[in-house]
């Protein structure tokens, strides 16, 4: 009727309702810090590459000095997420983590530019991707368990090494195996 996606938005709006009643505002600001970031980096990256891949692509914008733009923005961004608390960055890395086993177990498989086909070639890229996002959660489980002190609680540190390992088993698994297409 009115050509809005209503019912994802009404479904969103009560997941983030029930996000922002039970999740301390200190813990919802550091995530939209970080997300925010990192999200401001891939748009760094995707101008520097689009720019130099395919430049004469007709743009809507222009970016003066690339790649110094693109750098400068990456740079300024790290240099912000640095600052933020280890926890923070764990909570990045299974936000990533999940996020690739949503891709990598529906939305490769219902891709519509994709035809169907779940097995690509750039499937393995994001297995080997998804190996290096366990491999830091562990370092930074481990990390965070460093500033907080090993005498203190280390509940934080334990679901990060038994999320990361998980994952680690199984996309090392499908890693192996020879996917026919």
């Amino acid at each position: 009727k009115t050509q809005t996606p209503a019912r994802s938005n009404f479904m969103f709006m009560i997941f983030v309702s029930a996000f922002a009643a039970f999740v301390p505002a200190r813990v919802v600001g550091e995530m939209t810090s970080i997300g925010t970031l990192f999200a401001f980096i891939l748009v760094c990256v995707g101008v520097w590459v689009m720019r130099v891949k395919m430049p004469e692509l007709p743009r809507a914008f222009k970016t003066p000095l690339v790649p110094l733009v693109p750098i400068l923005g990456i740079a300024v961004c790290l240099f912000m997420m640095v600052f933020l608390p280890m926890d923070t960055w764990i909570r990045l890395l299974v936000w990533m983590l999940i996020g690739m086993d949503i891709y990598l177990w529906y939305g490769a498989k219902h891709s519509k530019l994709g035809n169907g086909t779940a097995h690509r070639p750039g499937m393995r890229i994001a297995r080997i991707v998804s190996l290096v996002l366990c491999v830091l959660l562990v370092v930074a489980g481990f990390l965070h368990q460093v500033t907080v002190g090993f005498d203190t609680d280390k509940t934080l540190m334990y679901i990060s090494f038994i999320f990361a390992a998980v994952h680690f088993v199984v996309f090392a698994s499908k890693l192996g195996r020879k996917e026919n297409p």
